[in-house]
C-alpha cells in the first residue's frame, strides 16, 4: 500500500476520532483534532492583536485618559451584559466546562477593542472582542446582548475548533494527494482548506443564533424586547461580511427562524436521549 493511501487513511481516521455533535441539532463534525483549538486561537490573536484594548487600566497601548469617557461607559455596559449572559450560560449548560474544553473555568472573557468598523470576534477559549464602533449608537442592552450571545453561541458549539480541524485535515489530505512542492500546490491546499470552512458557515450561523436565543432567555431577556431592539437599531450598511451576517441573523431572530426550528429539533432529540441538553422554544 502506498504512502499516500496510508496518509489519507490516517487523516480519515483522525477525522473520525475527532468527531463530536453540536448541542442544537446533533450535527456530527470534527472538533477534537490535536491542536485545533490552538490553531483557532492563533487566528483570533492575529485578528485582534493590533487593536487597542479599551479600558485596559495600567496595561500598555491603552487609549489616552481623555478619550476613555464614552469608551469606558460602553465597556462597562458590555461587562454588565456579559456577566448576565454568563450566568444564563451556566444555568443552561451546567456541564459547560466539559462540553467546551477550551473554555477556562466555564468563563467567557468579553471586552472591547478599538476599531472604526462594526464587528465582533471570538476564540475557542471563550475570549470575545467587540469593536468599539458598536457603542457609537449608544445601543440598547437587548441589542448588545444579542451580539454577545451570538459569539457565545459559536464558542459553545465549538465552531472555531470545527473550522480549524476541517482546515487541518483538508491540508493534510491535499498535501498528500498533490505531489511535489510549489506555489501552485500551496495555493490549492489553502483554497481547499478555505472552502472546507466556508461550506459550514451558514449552518454554523444558524446554530449560533439558536444557542444565542436560548442564552438570552436563560439570562432573563425577553425575545420580544430583543426583536424590537433589533428592529429599531440603526442598520449597519458598511458592506462587511460581519454586517451582512448580522443583518441575516437579526432578520431570522425577528421572524423566529431558523433558530426555533433547530431548538424544536434539539428538544425532540433531548427527549429521546439523543441531545446534550433539553432546549425549549420560547
Amino acid at each position: 500500500m502506498s504512502i499516500r493511501i496510508l496518509a489519507c487513511i490516517a487523516a480519515a481516521c483522525l477525522g473520525v476520532a475527532g468527531c463530536a455533535t453540536t448541542p442544537t441539532d446533533n450535527r456530527a463534525r470534527m472538533v477534537n483534532i490535536p491542536l485545533a483549538a490552538a490553531h483557532a486561537n492563533i487566528g483570533f490573536n492575529i485578528v485582534t492583536a493590533a487593536r487597542v484594548r479599551v479600558n485596559c487600566g495600567g496595561e500598555a497601548h491603552c487609549l489616552p485618559p481623555t478619550e476613555l469617557t464614552a469608551a469606558a461607559q460602553f465597556e462597562l455596559q458590555v461587562q454588565r451584559i456579559a456577566d448576565v449572559l454568563q450566568n444564563g450560560a451556566r444555568r443552561l449548560y451546567p456541564d459547560l466546562a466539559s462540553d467546551v474544553p477550551g473554555l477556562a473555568e466555564s468563563r467567557f472573557e468579553v471586552y472591547v477593542v478599538e476599531d472604526a468598523a462594526p464587528g465582533s470576534a471570538s476564540s475557542a477559549n471563550g475570549r470575545i472582542a467587540l469593536n468599539s464602533s458598536l457603542g457609537a449608537a449608544q445601543p440598547y442592552d437587548d441589542w448588545l446582548a444579542f451580539i454577545i450571545a451570538r459569539e457565545m453561541g459559536h464558542v459553545i458549539a465549538r465552531h472555531h475548533e470545527e473550522n480549524s480541524a476541517s482546515s487541518i485535515v483538508t491540508s493534510v489530505i491535499m498535501n498528500v494527494l498533490i505531489p511535489g512542492s510549489s506555489l501552485m500546490k500551496s495555493a490549492i491546499t489553502m483554497g481547499g482548506s478555505r472552502l472546507a470552512v466556508l461550506s459550514k458557515r451558514d449552518v454554523q450561523t444558524q446554530e449560533a443564533d439558536a444557542i444565542a436565543r436560548q442564552l438570552l432567555i436563560a439570562a432573563g431577556f425577553s425575545s420580544q424586547d430583543v426583536a424590537l431592539s433589533l428592529r429599531i437599531a440603526p442598520e449597519m450598511r458598511d458592506g462587511s461580511q460581519w454586517s451582512r451576517n448580522f443583518r441575516q441573523s437579526a432578520d431570522d431572530f425577528r421572524g423566529g427562524k431558523p433558530g426555533l426550528d433547530l431548538l424544536a429539533k434539539s428538544s425532540r432529540q433531548a427527549s429521546t436521549g439523543q441531545g446534550l441538553v433539553t432546549l425549549a422554544a420560547p
